[in-house]
């Protein structure tokens, strides 16, 4: 009888924090990857846009890729795409809100026109080489979201997705608890389970309180209103402009995000607008000021987006007045939180009102907290189980959970981004780790940065940079100009002129040193210099600045 094979799990991100979410399950020569997210940066990472994962094993088996499967349209799930696709092609497989945002992300590359695009219909199983996958409508912050059952001759997998059990969902649109059940009495070889929300009790809020509060604020708003969400959260953009035409209200749209992901929301069918409803931003002037919602991207804080502009008193077309209503609709992403602080402390200095989670609940979340982690677990009823969507100290809380519903310890398995999990009927365990690199995003391009240089840009951002000029004449071994100085980003320090002329000596004695020593080398002399002149300052002014000397010889 010939040997099963095992089936192979490589979470390449989404394991080791919120963001970049990327799975790849692999069965002999056959491979499919599950998301392709992105991870926004956090205060350790300073001057990157975004971090995406590792593509490199992807790359590497490029010939065993058979499909990218995405369960729903959030940048986390999706983001990366762009990436990956200048260095490879499959079918993108999706559901049609899914695919619409998809394809906005990726209309931008040279050959988009030739990108496969497969539609899944989630009432239809499919058959992609030696995998049948399954699919079952999930509750989430966005439309059209799905979970995977991922069966294969080995045994079947069960992933969850970004998921809720939302009783009374906005589009009358329920998690499909019987396709779990079912796919649990047949047998559940292991469920990767969503943990974001695995240290929260009982039940996730439903959508539609948050459309009783923004009622409830709507009335008591006496001048404009402006309301902050993720333009992808299409749910509870719906609540905005229902609530908007039932008091009479006008609605503009502030930010390129929003205005896209409403148009595409729209044109499919999964947003209704109501009729006269939406004005352009250019004519909020045209209309009494307690008639005007306008909403905006901007609820991370992010420096260009619609809000902070208006924080900052750039916006084009909106200055914050005394009065006005500002609702952040959205919870910080895990980083965020001092960016969102910042501009909520700048509107209110400007006069605004403003309400967000923690103190207004004008949001919920769209993930699933103990009690529905419960209820999926004894759904799926899971042979192994293992905690995704978070970061470590997420699913720690998520295997106590699972440890609860009778899952033994020896099959919770705690992964790291890039372990290779190796799985049959008989056994579930982590089999090494790929050592996949961090790859990040700062505008210009994308690549593996260095920790010395995200050291310097920390360094930099705190205490700031000196820079050393002077002139040298190798063939005498004399200084014949200077050395002076330039100084960007240092805090005030008293002292710092008496530091400064005392340095000076300490930098002219580094260079008579290297006279002395023969070292006449234009590069060694400025480490020397930067290496002496580095202590002395750190021992005399507390702080460490960039050193940066620049020697100009003859």
């Amino acid at each position: 009888m010939a040997k099963r094979k095992s089936l192979k799990l490589i979470p390449l991100g989404g394991v080791s924090g919120i963001g970049k979410n990327m799975t790849v399950v692999e069965k002999e020569n056959q491979m499919i990857v599950i998301d392709c997210g992105l991870m926004f940066p956090d205060e350790d990472t300073p001057g990157i846009d975004f971090l995406i994962p590792d593509f490199s094993y992807v790359l590497k088996n490029s010939g065993k890729l058979k499909a990218i499967i995405l369960t729903h349209g959030h940048e986390d799930h999706i983001g990366a795409l762009p990436f990956l696709f200048k260095k490879i092609r499959a079918p993108i497989y999706g559901t049609k809100l899914t695919l619409g945002l998809t394809k906005i992300k990726l209309n931008g590359l040279a050959d988009s026109d030739e990108i496969e695009y497969r539609e899944i219909d989630p009432a239809r199983g499919l058959s992609i080489g030696s995998f049948f996958i399954e699919f079952f409508r999930v509750n989430h912050s966005i439309p059209d979201g799905v979970g995977l059952i991922i069966k294969t001759d080995i045994g079947t997998i069960v992933h969850s997705g970004d998921f809720k059990f939302d009783h009374y969902p906005i589009d009358n649109v329920h998690t499909e608890i019987h396709k779990i059940a079912r796919a649990g009495e047949e047998g559940v070889l292991a469920l990767l389970c969503d943990s974001t929300n695995a240290e929260e009790e009982g039940y996730t809020l439903p959508e539609r309180d948050v459309g009783k509060t923004l009622m409830d604020k709507f009335e008591k708003a006496e001048k404009r209103i402006i309301v902050a969400t993720f333009s992808s959260h299409i749910h509870r953009i719906q609540q905005v402009l229902d609530v908007s035409a039932k008091m009479g209200k006008k609605v503009a749209v502030s930010g390129k995000s929003m205005l896209k992901s409403m148009k595409i929301a729209g044109e499919l069918g999964y947003l209704k607008i109501p009729e006269n409803i939406i004005i352009p931003i250019s004519r909020i002037d045209d209309f009494p000021i307690n008639e005007i919602v306008v909403l905006s991207t901007g609820t991370q804080g992010e420096p260009l987006a619609a809000l902070n502009k208006m924080a900052m008193d750039e916006h084009r077309r909106v200055t914050i007045m005394k009065g006005d209503m500002v609702i952040i609709s959205a919870s910080p992403i895990p980083g965020n939180e001092k960016a969102i602080s910042n501009t909520i402390n700048m509107l209110i200095k400007q006069g605004a009102d403003v309400f967000y989670e923690s103190i207004a609940g004008v949001h919920v979340s769209g993930h699933a907290a103990r009690e529905e982690i419960k209820m999926m677990i004894s759904l799926a009823n899971p042979t192994y189980f293992i905690p995704v969507h978070g970061e470590n100290k997420h699913k720690i809380q998520n295997a106590q959970i699972a440890r609860s519903m009778g899952i033994k310890n020896d099959n919770i398995l705690i992964v790291q981004n890039g372990d290779i999990v190796k799985m049959n009927i008989n056994m579930c365990r982590i089999s090494g780790n790929i050592q996949p690199k961090n790859v990040y995003v700062d505008g210009i391009g994308m690549g593996n940065i260095e920790d010395m240089v995200l050291r310097d840009r920390k360094i930099l951002s705190n205490n700031g940079v000196i820079f050393i000029a002077l002139a040298i004449d190798l063939s005498r071994k004399k200084i014949i100009m200077g050395p002076d100085y330039k100084l960007k980003g240092i805090i005030y320090i008293d002292n710092i002129n008496e530091i400064l002329d005392e340095g000076r000596d300490i930098i002219l004695d580094s260079v008579n040193k290297c006279f002395e020593k023969n070292i006449l080398v234009k590069n060694r002399i400025e480490d020397y210099i930067i290496d002496k002149f580095e202590k002395y300052f750190f021992k005399n002014a507390r702080i460490r600045p960039i050193i940066e000397v620049k020697a100009l010889v003859k």
